[in-house]
């Protein structure tokens, strides 16, 4: 028999955050939505007397904390936080301007970090809980012209990795969902360029920023098919830490694995080499 849990989702007015809140919805749980504006929501779901949408910046932790109070005031507790407001950023490294890049790392990281560390006090008071942040297969393998939106992923992997280890013993559980290309509006509304454009790059960044724009609409993923895995997830006793969604995603971290190994093997000797010798 399904429990009725608080599940937080950022980022839910569109892509995957979105179908997640209908599909919790449709499993009668209860959903607080945030949105940085909360009128431009689905109206149609604004019917369901288990959902409540707030307006939210999640780079303002002050809005944040505020955010997460209310919930706990009304509801008492918060069993799922689902990390899920982010962008991508097409560009390469050099391209990028300093304002582009902290936006970027403002959403993607710090808005990240705001809501576990105001969320974080109540799991731990309740021994119990299920914090799961949005990476991306891109958080796991680097790509020309993504560059600055692999170093928000691959950070997110950091601080959620050392959470896991952080909270062991206190009840809370931790998951990173790594999504490969799936048909969502991640390339549409979702999907920032760099301004600037120099032309050295572009067989490299500018080939796959070509190639990216020509892939929407026919990647592999599923998108209903990933919140059902999401989903799943929060029902395991001991879910992953990591859980790659696509073959796609499967494959190209797997690739990376192998190229890790096969190049640290390779320098074996001069890393060794390095140790004090007793």
């Amino acid at each position: 028999m399904n429990s009725q849990k608080v599940w937080l989702i950022t980022g839910a007015s569109q892509g995957l955050g979105l179908l997640t809140v209908k599909y919790l919805l449709g499993k009668g749980q209860l959903v607080v939505a945030t949105t940085r504006d909360q009128n431009s929501f689905d109206a149609t779901l604004l019917k369901d007397d288990n959902l409540r949408v707030y307006s939210l910046d999640v780079t303002n932790e002050d809005a944040v904390q505020e955010v997460v109070e209310e919930v706990i005031a009304t509801h008492g507790r918060i069993d799922v936080l689902i990390n899920n407001a982010g962008f991508g950023f097409l560009g390469a490294v050099e391209e990028a301007s300093v304002d582009e890049v902290n936006d970027v790392l403002a959403v993607n990281v710090l808005g990240t970090f705001n809501l576990m560390r105001q969320v974080l006090p109540y799991m731990r008071k309740e021994h119990s809980g299920h914090i799961i942040n949005l990476s991306s297969a891109s958080g796991l393998v680097s790509t020309p012209g993504f560059g600055i939106y692999n170093a928000s992923k691959y950070a997110i992997e950091g601080l959620t990795e050392a959470l896991k280890l952080e909270v062991k013993g206190l009840g809370i559980k931790v998951t990173l969902i790594e999504p490969g290309a799936f048909r969502t509006n991640f390339l549409g509304t979702s999907l920032r360029s760099a301004k600037k454009e120099i032309d050295d790059y572009l067989p490299t960044a500018g080939h796959f920023k070509t190639m990216f724009h020509h892939n929407n609409g026919k990647q592999l993923g599923n998108p209903e098919r990933a919140v059902e895995a999401l989903y799943a997830v929060t029902e395991m006793e001991n879910p992953p830490l990591r859980l790659l969604l696509g073959s796609d995603a499967y494959t190209r971290v797997h690739s990376k694995l192998e190229q890790l190994l096969a190049e640290f093997d390779l320098f074996k000797n001069i890393t060794f080499s390095t140790d004090f010798k007793n």
